[in-house]
């Protein structure tokens, strides 16, 4: 940066604290006037406990900075986390064991249905050999005395 760059953004920076610090300086003038109907002593403890507020106010972001910085030294001041991921033969061997496991689950599955269907099916045709024999063997019915 060049000193004339450095110089033109100090007196920016001048001049933004000095316009806050006047916006600051007539704000609490404008809030004390009230205090003219006070008597002195109570007077100049509101004035001082406006002060120790702006005060605090003007603390409070330093002190938010301050614990900031803190916390961010912290956090790059130690070696970064370590993660421990498996090895990429790892992983492979999970997905085949995962793999084969399904496939066998997929083949047990088939097979109990194969066997529900089966069993079905055979139910079905004793069902349908009953129905075939009683249409074919003529009702018995008693004579009529």
């Amino acid at each position: 940066m060049s000193n004339e760059t450095t110089n033109e953004r100090d007196g920016l920076f001048e001049m933004a604290a000095g316009f806050v610090g006047g916006a600051t300086r007539v704000g609490l003038t404008v809030a004390s006037v009230p205090l003219v109907l006070l008597p002195r002593n109570s007077r100049r403890r509101v004035r001082r406990a406006m002060a120790e507020v702006a005060m605090a106010v003007v603390a409070f972001p330093k002190e938010l900075a301050n614990v900031s910085e803190r916390v961010v030294d912290d956090i790059f001041a130690t070696d970064p986390p370590q993660i421990n991921l498996p090895s990429p033969q790892r992983v492979g061997e999970q997905v085949r064991s995962f793999t084969e496991r399904l496939a066998r689950a997929a083949e047990e599955l088939g097979t109990s249905f194969s066997r529900a269907a089966g069993r079905a099916a055979d139910a079905v045709e004793q069902g349908a050999a009953k129905v075939d024999e009683w249409v074919e063997t003529p009702p018995k019915t008693p004579l009529a005395p």
